[in-house]
């Protein structure tokens, strides 16, 4: 491969900054001298803007002739020679067999093929290349029926070519059906139907991802299922969503400081007695608006069983006495904040104005 690398089970290219990229596959061995290769079909998504040239090389031998002296061709290829040298050497061995598109005939013989394929791009859009088929000279209808209807036909037939018509239809349905479970595959599906596999294990928010990030979310979804309804899979999934890790005070927790502490009223009023309810401390500028708050609501209650009730608490950077606070973590004592008024004209409750000159 010159340009190329391999990712997961696809060929993609080595950097954005390549534009052009070569990829020469070992020699593909059909045990039968002089076996006639019929044709090939190169399976690749490519971007609109990209030349596709496909060359082949076949002999009955792995030994090939160069300008210096022999050479086993795989072991060639395999080797550590520089690439660009490799592609000097082999250059005047393959044959052009198309371009400009990704099927065409081969219509060459002998036991070993070997394809290269060259990529010329003329933007830096990615492409991916997913399998090389080469075609049979016998996938055809008409080499199952006795001998006689083959040899009373010919190869340009009436009976062979009304054969044909079958041929592509059996043959491109056979490889669908064949390649069916490759579209189910959310390390290979794009688009819509990576986002249609989303819905499978209801990811909420696909529509909003790109491919990639949908693609990391799909794999770690067994291990988030695993932890789904627990505390610690609320604190992970909030961290990973949101990119703050928050508090979360269960009743199980506080319990005994509701029932024997010296600041239980404190306690009650803060946490309540109901042993079903929890509580999710946040900072107070994590959501932007209502409306982002109220999605996370919705969201965070489909996390969390049935039985149990959450209260989201933002937790403010003032010292509110009875209040919801931590003083060091998320508090400040002193100093002077700038003074905002929010759209209906209300100062926020933990402002001071004016006071002593020293204060």
């Amino acid at each position: 491969m010159y340009g190329l690398k391999i990712s997961e089970n696809s060929i993609v290219p080595e950097n954005e900054e390549v534009s052009s990229a070569m990829f020469i596959s070992g020699s593909v061995d059909s045990s039968e001298h002089g076996f006639f290769w019929k044709s090939l079909i190169v399976d690749a998504k490519l971007s609109e803007n990209m030349i596709v040239r496909v060359s082949a090389y076949s002999s009955d031998t792995t030994i090939v002739l160069t300008e210096n002296s022999p050479i086993e061709l795989d072991s060639y290829l395999q080797s550590n020679t520089d690439p660009e040298e490799k592609r000097r050497t082999l250059e005047p061995l393959f044959k052009p067999i198309f371009s400009g598109r990704t099927e065409g005939s081969v219509a060459m013989r002998g036991r070993y093929i070997w394809i290269k394929i060259e990529f010329i791009m003329l933007d830096k859009r990615a492409f991916r290349l997913n399998k090389i088929k080469l075609l049979l000279q016998s996938e055809s209808m008409i080499d199952h029926l006795p001998e006689i209807y083959r040899t009373a036909d010919g190869e340009n037939g009436f009976l062979t070519r009304y054969l044909s018509i079958f041929d592509s239809i059996f043959f491109e349905l056979d490889d669908r059906i064949g390649t069916l479970g490759d579209d189910f595959d959310y390390r290979t599906a794009e688009g819509e139907m990576l986002r249609y596999l989303a819905e499978w294990i209801n990811i909420d928010d696909a529509a909003y991802l790109t491919d990639e990030e949908l693609r990391r979310k799909i794999r770690g979804a067994a291990m988030e299922r695993g932890f789904i309804g627990t505390k610690n899979g609320l604190v992970q999934w909030i961290e990973s969503e949101y990119g703050i890790k928050p508090n979360i005070i269960e009743y199980s927790s506080v319990s005994k400081m509701v029932r024997e502490g010296s600041d239980r009223d404190v306690y009650l009023k803060l946490f309540g007695d109901d042993p079903h309810r929890f509580f999710v401390l946040m900072p107070e500028n994590v959501f932007s608006s209502t409306h982002e708050a109220n999605v996370f609501m919705t969201r965070l209650k489909k996390r969390i069983p049935a039985s149990s009730d959450v209260e989201i608490v933002t937790l403010h950077k003032s010292v509110v006495l009875g209040g919801h606070t931590y003083l060091g973590v998320n508090s400040m004592l002193g100093g002077y904040s700038e003074a905002k008024a929010d759209l209906s004209g209300k100062l926020s409750y933990n402002l001071i104005l004016g006071g002593p000159i020293n204060e």
